[in-house]
C-alpha cells in the first residue's frame, strides 16, 4: 500500500473515530449544558490540572517513541507497559490521599470524593498506552475509531441519564471515568498484544532517552495551560470558570479533533520518509494546505457566529461565554497551524529544539497569567491570544527551517485560504449583527449557508490550490468507503 493510500485510509478511520467521537461528545455536551449549570462545569474543571499532569508523567513520551521504533521487541513493550502502570498507581495513591488538601485549596468540600473518583482515569489511561501506540505505528486506525465511538455512546448515555435524574457534576465525572475505562477495555479486546511478565530497564532507558524532552515539554505545557483554570477557580467564581472552560471546550471539539487526526495520520507516515528533506517538505506543504483549507473557515466562522452558535448549541444561559469563544477560536486556528510544525520536530528527531521553544512559549504564558489574572478573566484571555500568535511564529520559523520551508513561503501558500475565509467570516458577522433580534436558529442557518457559499465560490474563482487537493482526497475517501 502506498503512503498516499495509507494516508487516505488513515484519514478515513481516524476521522471516523476522532470526528465521530467528537461529534457524539459534542451532542452530549449540548444536552448536558441545558441541564447542568456553569458552576458544575467549573467544579470539574478544577481537577483538570491534576489529571492531565498525571497522564503526562505516565506517558513520558513513550507513545511517540514506540510509534517511531519499527523494531520494538516484546520485552521493550512489556517493560514500558509495567513502568507506566506502576507510575499510574503511585500517582493515584498520592492524589487519593491529597484529595482533602485539594478540596481545602478551592474551599470545596465536595471535591474530596469527586476527585478520588475522577483520578481513576489515570490508571485506565496507563493500561492502554501500548495498544494505542501499536495501532498508530501499524496504521491500524479502525480499532481506535471503534473503541472511541462505542465508549462515548455508552458513557454518554449513562451520564445523560444521571444528569436528568439530578446527579449534577457527578454526571460529568461519570462520563469522564466511564469513557476512559471502556476505551481501555475495547483496546484490549481489539488488540492481540499482551505483556510478558518481564521488565528490562535497558528498554525503559532506551525509550526514555527519546521521550524525556517530550515529557518535560508535556508537563510544562499541561501545567501552564491548566494553571489558567486553577487561578480562575481560585480568584473568581466557579461560574466564571465554567464560561471560560465551556468556550474552550467548544473550540477544542473543532481544534483538537483536527490536530489529533493530523498527528495520528501524518506522524507515522512521514516518519517512514526518514531523512529525505525534499520529500518531507513536499509532504508538509500538502498537509499544511489541506489542513488550513478545511480548518480556517470553520474557526473563523465560529468566531463570527459565536452569539448564535452558543445559543443554538448550549442555550441562552451560556451567553457570557461569547467573548471567550471568539478569542479561543483565534487560538484554535493557531494551534492547528503550529501542530503541523511541531510534527516536523518529531519526525526529524529534534525534540531538544522543540523543548526550547516550548519553554519560551510557557514562560510567556506564565507572565501573561500573573500579570493579567487580577484584572479580569477576559484580560487573561487576550494575553493567551497574544502568546499564541508569538509562539505559532516560533514553531513555524524553526520547524520550517528544518525542512527548508521558510515563513514567507508558508504565508504565500496559505494567503488565499486566509483571505477567502476572512471574507466569508465578515459576511457571517454582518448577517448576525443586523438580524440579531430575529430567530437565532434561522440566522445560524443563514450564516452557515453564507460561509460555505462565499468560501467555495472564492476558492473556485481564485483557483486555491488546496481546493483541488481536498476534492481529490474526498473522492478517494468516498471510493475507499464504497469499495469496502
Amino acid at each position: 500500500m502506498s503512503l498516499r493510500d495509507s494516508a487516505i485510509k488513515g484519514v478515513v478511520w481516524t476521522g471516523i473515530g476522532t470526528v465521530g467521537a467528537g461529534l457524539l461528545n459534542f451532542i452530549l455536551t449540548m444536552i448536558l449544558a441545558r441541564v447542568l449549570t456553569p458552576s458544575d462545569y467549573g467544579l470539574l474543571e478544577l481537577l483538570a490540572i491534576f489529571t492531565v499532569l498525571s497522564e503526562c508523567f505516565i506517558d513520558s513520551g513513550f507513545s511517540q517513541a514506540v510509534i517511531r521504533d519499527q523494531h520494538a521487541t516484546q520485552t521493550d513493550l512489556s517493560s514500558v507497559f509495567f513502568f507506566n502502570l506502576t507510575i499510574s498507581l503511585v500517582l493515584y495513591i498520592g492524589l487519593f490521599f491529597a484529595a482533602p488538601l485539594i478540596a481545602d485549596f478551592y474551599h470545596e468540600p465536595s471535591l474530596v470524593w469527586l476527585s478520588r473518583f475522577v483520578f481513576l482515569v489515570i490508571i485506565f489511561h496507563s493500561c492502554s498506552i501500548i495498544q494505542n501506540a501499536i495501532f498508530s505505528r501499524n496504521l491500524q486506525f479502525r480499532p481506535q475509531a471503534m473503541a472511541a465511538i462505542i465508549s462515548i455512546i455508552l458513557a454518554g448515555s449513562t451520564a445523560g441519564i444521571m444528569a436528568f435524574n439530578g446527579f449534577g457534576v457527578w454526571a460529568l465525572a461519570t462520563n469522564m471515568v466511564l469513557f476512559a475505562f471502556l476505551k481501555m477495555l475495547f483496546y484490549w479486546i481489539f488488540s492481540s498484544w499482551r505483556p510478558l511478565f518481564k521488565v528490562s530497564f535497558q528498554s525503559i532507558q532506551k525509550y526514555f532517552k527519546f521521550g524525556v524532552n517530550l515529557l518535560i515539554q508535556g508537563v510544562v505545557d499541561k501545567f501552564v495551560s491548566n494553571l489558567e483554570s486553577l487561578m480562575i477557580g481560585r480568584v473568581y467564581t466557579k461560574a466564571d470558570l465554567g464560561y471560560f472552560s465551556q468556550a474552550r471546550k467548544l473550540d477544542s471539539y473543532i481544534t483538537q479533533t483536527s490536530s489529533s487526526v493530523i498527528q495520528k495520520v501524518t506522524y507515522p507516515i512521514l516518519a517512514k520518509l526518514g531523512d529525505d528533506v525534499s520529500q518531507l517538505k513536499n509532504g508538509y506543504k500538502r498537509v499544511l494546505g489541506i489542513t488550513m483549507f478545511v480548518m480556517t473557515p470553520m474557526l473563523l466562522f465560529t468566531m463570527a457566529s459565536a452569539n448564535n452558535m452558543l445559543f443554538v448549541f448550549f442555550g441562552p444561559q451560556w451567553e457570557a461565554s461569547v467573548p471567550f469563544l471568539r478569542l479561543w477560536s483565534i487560538c484554535g486556528l493557531l494551534v492547528v497551524f503550529h501542530s503541523i510544525f511541531i510534527n516536523i520536530f518529531l519526525v526529524t528527531d529534534n525534540t531538544k529544539k522543540l523543548l526550547r521553544i516550548a519553554m519560551i512559549k510557557q514562560a510567556l504564558r506564565l507572565i501573561a497569567i500573573f500579570l493579567l489574572i487580577k484584572i479580569s478573566v477576559l484580560a487573561l484571555m487576550y494575553g493567551i491570544v497574544g502568546v499564541s500568535v508569538l509562539t505559532a511564529l516560533l514553531y513555524c520559523h524553526f520547524g520550517g527551517r528544518l525542512i527548508g520551508y521558510g515563513v514567507r513561503e508558508v504565508v504565500k501558500d496559505i494567503s488565499l485560504i486566509l483571505i477567502a475565509a476572512l471574507v466569508g467570516a465578515i459576511i457571517v458577522f454582518i448577517i448576525g449583527y443586523y438580524l440579531s433580534m430575529q430567530n437565532h436558529y434561522l440566522i445560524f442557518f443563514l450564516q452557515i449557508v453564507a460561509m460555505v457559499g462565499v468560501y467555495c465560490i472564492f476558492s473556485l474563482v481564485f483557483k486555491v490550490p488546496a481546493y483541488k487537493e481536498v476534492k481529490a482526497i474526498l473522492i478517494s475517501m468516498y471510493n475507499s468507503i464504497i469499495k469496502r
